[in-house]
């Protein structure tokens, strides 16, 4: 094998953990472990942090899966099935549209709206945790970075229509349209 190419590799392992995309990802993961368990201490014995894929973007007023999956990043499929096993567990109620008998309607239910506050005290509890790691102005930074990035890269998609719903939400808070 050519030298250069076995220097250039060890030099990429030496560094690895300083990879942007490693750090990323193992931020989720303490994330996703510091989430759980709060929620697990809180009573949500059958509620994965994959669910508020789904509850973060339900409106007031309800949300039809269609709008909840291109809001979120998946599928269709598979919100149905985040929906679905939400319905079950009675975080949220499905209702067909007044005007649109094909179209679901998914709302919070009182269980899904104690679920998003006991979120919110969730992210709380996360950020209190990485601030007494970094401090409160680190912290902030990240925060402020890590959204230019995600919102470059929203605004800069190369599907038209993530761009125009993207813009909307921007802009101001719109109701959900049926």
């Amino acid at each position: 094998m050519n030298e250069d190419k076995l220097s250039e590799l060890y030099l990429l392992k030496q560094d690895k953990d300083r990879h942007i995309g490693r750090l990323v990802s193992k931020t989720q993961r303490f994330v996703r472990e510091i989430a759980s368990e709060f929620l697990q201490a809180k009573g949500y014995t059958n509620f994965r942090v994959g669910h508020m894929v789904a509850l973060i973007h339900i409106d007031l007023e309800g949300s039809n899966i269609n709008n909840l999956a291109h809001l979120a990043g998946v599928t269709k499929q598979a919100m149905s099935k985040l929906v679905k096993e939400l319905q079950d567990e009675g975080y949220v109620t499905i209702e067909k549209h007044p005007n649109d008998a094909r179209t679901l309607i998914v709302k919070l239910s009182d269980k899904g709206v104690n679920t998003m506050l006991d979120w919110k005290e969730c992210t709380q509890k996360i950020e209190m945790t990485f601030t007494d790691v970094i401090g409160s102005e680190q912290l902030e930074q990240l925060i402020n970075l890590l959204s230019k990035i995600t919102t470059y890269y929203e605004l800069n998609s190369t599907c038209i229509s993530d761009k125009a719903v993207l813009n909307l939400n921007l802009a101001k808070p719109t109701p959900t349209k049926y």
